[in-house]
């Protein structure tokens, strides 16, 4: 690992981006740099949520999380060079490859710097529900960081637009659907069985659906666990939601 490399990873992302497209020597320390900080910050990202549970969790979450990083890169690398080429960047796959490991990598560091914070957060007390949009958040800066370094990588000239779109789509796409199966990462203390892996249970474009779909129906109906059901159709029809809502309502302890 090179500190040198490390700091021009965080903060001069273009002058990395433009080694990897370049083909520069250095591209091989850029590489190696980049897993290197995949393993030591995506791991302790996800061990850090997994502390939520702990026990298992926590060696789960630190394997999973790098895990589901890499599984993104291997599938969408191969894209990015097929799209590059017809939308006229023709770059060699070592390119690909180097500027999707640094993007990576940079997406780590971040990770790596929210880790105190939500640990923090979490030894305080913070709820289960408080705890994923946290963790989303941190997810958002995260994956924008190594999307800002992508698009500095494909430099200017025709077609620069369309290709940066092609590559966050795939990227969005890629890194969804992997998380999604590897999924879960935060687990609820009470959970007696903690999985590596849930059943399938869909995609992950199906469950942002369901979501919005959801959200659409009960944002205007409360959710209280001491209310009588309106009808025996809605107790019948009551949605796997807000019956989560409940139990989590019941396990922080009415808060």
């Amino acid at each position: 690992m090179s500190a040198t490399v490390l700091a021009r990873l965080l903060r001069a992302p273009g002058e990395i981006a433009r080694s990897c497209r370049d083909d520069d020597p250095e591209v091989r320390a850029i590489g190696a740099t980049s897993l290197a900080s995949i393993a030591l910050g995506a791991a302790a990202f996800g061990g850090v949520l997994g502390s939520f549970r702990g026990g298992m969790q926590i060696l789960y979450g630190a394997a999973k999380v790098p895990l589901a990083v890499l599984a993104t890169l291997a599938l969408a690398a191969p894209a990015f060079h097929a799209l590059a080429a017809v939308l006229g960047r023709p770059w060699p796959m070592r390119s690909i490859v180097a500027l999707a490991l640094a993007s990576a990598g940079r997406s780590s560091l971040v990770l790596l710097a929210f880790a105190p914070a939500l640990w923090l957060m979490l030894d305080l007390g913070m709820g289960y529900h408080t705890a994923a949009i946290v963790a989303s958040g941190a997810y958002g800066v995260a994956g924008f960081a190594a999307l800002s370094l992508l698009v500095r990588g494909l430099g200017e000239g025709k077609g620069r637009i369309t290709t940066a779109i092609a590559f966050i789509s795939v990227f969005i796409a890629v890194g969804g659907q992997t998380a999604w199966i590897l999924r879960p990462y935060l687990v609820r203390p009470r959970a007696i069985n903690v999985p590596f892996l849930r059943d399938r249970e869909g995609s992950f474009a199906e469950a942002v659906l369901t979501s919005l779909t959801s959200a659409a129906i009960y944002s205007d109906r409360p959710y209280r666990i001491d209310a009588p059901a309106e009808s025996d159709a809605w107790e019948r029809g009551r949605s796997t939601r807000s019956r989560e809502v409940e139990e989590d309502f019941e396990e922080e302890g009415g808060q």
